[in-house]
């Protein structure tokens, strides 16, 4: 590759192909431009030239610094200039170019998966050459789901690209609508804290509601209930997440959640540590509960087994027992 010196003006930053070898989708330029007013451009851009049109050229590398170099006043830039690369090569020249001085966000993950599956990558190549670059797992469905990341608003993917919003989270918002994502992603995700799993079920709950009541999720979750919580300022955003799930789930299973709420006051009548743990089958469709005891030494465990005994004696495990068999 040779170096020259090439007009800022010659170089393509606009036309529909001007980042067909670019995987950027960083925000944040300010660092960027405090270097580059600080001490220049350091790593020369990487350019293929034009074959169409003489003395223009193609980025392969290095978008963001010709920019904040154009916004800074430069009218010229030291360039890496590559020629006889198929598009697979220089795909690959910028990947790796990326890869060594920067790494990916996730967005940028889903646009380097995209674009090498565009140049003529197959699943199999995908998963065995880049997906492991990218901490992807070599998995055909997750990488469709990365993919399909890049359909969410530009919202959704900004918080993804800041790791506001984890990936697998995202995922569970690409099948619903446009309208029903931005609430479910706004109130589940933003105001609120939820893990994957309680998203899931949520999701779940909030699908089935949607037919149960024939009402939408946007009317399910601007509801006044959602509104007081979310507003609720002493609360953080677990918290909040915790009551909206279980409001939720109550909607969607009253009579179990209601049980729930009986089997749990049960519960705390016991008086027993957090080593120890009471719970039910799943929905109470069975009529056993599973007791766990977690102890270091054998005066813990003594002490809880003595516990659990006299509770057993006060009669409150059979209080327990008659909830969960009363169906």
């Amino acid at each position: 590759m040779n170096i020259n010196r090439v007009l800022i003006n010659n170089i393509d930053l606009s036309s529909v192909d001007h980042d067909r070898y670019l995987f950027n989708y960083r925000q944040d330029s300010n660092a960027l431009m405090s270097s580059i007013k600080e001490v220049g451009l350091i790593n020369p851009v990487i350019l293929k030239k034009n074959q169409d049109a003489d003395e223009t050229y193609s980025i392969i590398c290095g978008y963001q610094r010709i920019k904040v170099c154009q916004e800074s006043g430069y009218e010229s830039i030291e360039a890496k200039v590559v020629d006889d690369f198929t598009d697979e090569g220089l795909l690959l020249l910028s990947f790796h170019d990326n890869l060594s001085s920067r790494g990916f966000n996730e967005i940028e993950k889903a646009i380097v998966l995209k674009k090498f599956l565009e140049t003529g990558y197959s699943y199999d190549r995908l998963m065995s050459e880049i997906a492991p670059l990218l901490g992807v797992p070599p998995n055909k469905n997750i990488i469709v789901k990365h993919i399909d990341i890049l359909a969410l608003d530009t919202e959704i993917k900004k918080s993804v690209a800041v790791d506001e919003l984890e990936p697998k989270k995202a995922f569970l918002l690409i099948t619903l609508d446009g309208v029903e994502r931005d609430i479910v992603w706004r109130v589940l995700f933003r105001e609120s804290s939820i893990n994957v799993n309680e998203a899931k079920e949520t999701i779940r709950n909030l699908l089935d509601l949607k037919q149960i009541k024939q009402v939408g999720m946007v009317e399910l979750l601007s509801s006044k209930e959602i509104s007081l919580i979310i507003s609720d300022n002493k609360s953080n955003k677990r918290q909040r997440g915790e009551r909206i799930c279980r409001l939720i789930k109550t909607m969607r299973y009253p009579v179990i959640s209601k049980k729930e709420d009986e089997f749990d006051n049960s519960c705390r009548e016991l008086g027993l540590d957090n080593d120890v743990r009471v719970n039910h089958s799943r929905y109470f469709e069975g009529d056993e509960i599973r007791i766990t005891i977690r102890a270091s030494n054998e005066e813990k465990l003594k002490a809880n087994i003595e516990k659990l005994h006299s509770n057993l004696k006060n009669g409150v495990f059979k209080k327990i027992f008659s909830i969960i068999k009363n169906n």
